[in-house]
This record gives C-alpha cells, structure tokens and sequence, in this order.
C-alpha cells in the first residue's frame, strides 16, 4: 500500500507540472515595471470588449472540440506583459493581462491578436508541443491565430478607425489578395495587429522593428516547436496567416 502511495505521488510530480504548463504569447521580460495606467480609463472597456467578441466566437469552437470549458481571464489589474493559456483535463484557461494593453505598443489589433495566439494554442491544431495535450506550438499559435482567429474576433468587435493608421502596404497587400471591400478591411485590421506585436516583441528583445515587406531568409532544417527565432520571422507568419498563405520557412519544414 505505501508502495503504491509512494508510486502515485512521485508520478504526479512528473506529469502536473506537464500538464499545467502554460504557453505565454510573448518571451518573459520585465515591461511590468513600466505600465501605463494613463492608457487606463476607457481602455478597460475596450479591453473587456475584445475578450467579449473572442468568447462569442470561441465558446462553440470550445464544445466542439470536446473541450469541458473556455474561460478566459480578465486581469486588468495585472501589470504583467504577456498572456498564456493552459489545458487541463479539457478546461482551456487562458489570462489576459492588463499590462499587455497599456503598453504604448499594443493597439486594439495587437492585444486582439495576442488573444487569438492563446485560443490558437488551445485550437490551432499542429504542430502540436506536446500531442497528448493538443497545445498547438509557438508559430503554429501566431499562424492559426492570424488565418482563422483574428478576422473572425475583428468581425464581431466591428471597430472603426484605427490607432495606428495602416501603411500603404497592408492596404495594397490586403487590396491585391481579397476581393471583398469587407474581408480587406478585416485584413488590414490584422496586419495593424502583427506589427503592433512585431514593435512589442523588438521592445522586448531589443531588436530593430521588423517590416512587413523584408522577410526573414531563414530556412529551418525541422520545423521549430518553441518562438520562432526572430521578431522578423513573427511578423513574416502574421503576414502569411492572414493572406492565407503557406507557414514560412524560417519556423516551419514543409
């Protein structure tokens, strides 16, 4: 009896800490000593609205894919710059901090598509991290959460104007793929998105700003489970997620 006792516990070390890890949006930095609450007051309500149109959204996706629960939560509070999700035993967990928000880099887009990476962990299918526990992987994360999550989130949030207006290449880039005026515009909305998270992730690594029209040249010999190697490579997945075109090559191996 102590034998088997002994035998479960030493088990359950090994296998909650797999089963609890949780899979963060952004690389761990320490922006959380820089909040800014002057991007409080209203942004609270936005905050709150983005995380409302992804439930509408995600809640059937959830029952579909047999999950028992979807519960997304709101840390407004939270200084915390990042975001994660969890699946345990078939409840999706993710939470949404409102530090990632309020930092100067983040516009609606970003923050929206930052919630589209963690539901694209849980439904964004593979790569998977680990198959057992059906967690897409880091690209595949940002990939399905540009191609299938944000224009659906943005479709349903209907926000007009925009923070940071579009440059003139993801207006023609989003003009010259889609030829509804509707799914350009939900287009652009993602691309404002990518490059707001692209500014954020520089922040964070200290790097240069990533553009969307000088791509990453790498090609990886196995595709990679963990963040892609550079902010460029993110954006270059943002980009080709939502004009629905191929993984690149510098995170994935056809």
């Amino acid at each position: 009896m102590l034998k088997t006792i002994l035998t479960l516990f030493l088990f359950s070390l090994l296998i909650i800490p797999q089963v609890y890890h949780s899979h963060s949006s952004l690389p761990e930095n320490d922006l959380w000593t820089e909040d800014y609450f002057e991007k409080s007051g209203a942004g609270e309500e936005m905050f709150n609205k983005v995380i409302d149109a992804a439930e509408v959204v995600y809640k059937p996706i959830a029952e579909e894919f047999g999950d028992t629960s979807l519960q997304i939560n709101r840390k407004w509070e939270d200084s915390t710059v990042n975001a994660n999700a969890t699946r345990f035993f078939g409840k999706v967990t993710i939470n949404m901090f409102g530090g990632l928000y309020r930092r100067p880099e983040t516009t609606v887009e970003g923050f929206a598509l930052v919630l589209c990476h963690e539901l694209s962990h849980a439904y964004g299918r593979e790569p998977y991290v680990r198959k057992w526990q059906k967690l897409s992987a880091e690209g595949q994360a940002d990939y399905a959460g540009a191609k299938e999550c944000m224009h659906k989130v943005m479709n349903v949030l209907k926000l007009e104007g925009y923070e940071v207006e579009p440059t003139g290449f993801m207006e023609d880039t989003c003009a010259s793929h889609f030829k509804e005026e509707k799914r350009q515009e939900l287009c652009v909305k993602s691309l404002v998105g990518g490059q707001s998270l692209g500014n954020l992730l520089a922040t964070i690594k200290a790097e240069a700003l990533p553009n969307f029209d000088t791509p990453d040249p790498t090609v990886v010999d196995e595709t990679s489970l963990t963040y892609p190697a550079t902010v460029q490579c993110r954006l270059d997945t943002y980009l080709n997620g939502t004009l629905q075109l191929k993984r690149p090559a510098c995170w994935f191996k056809e």
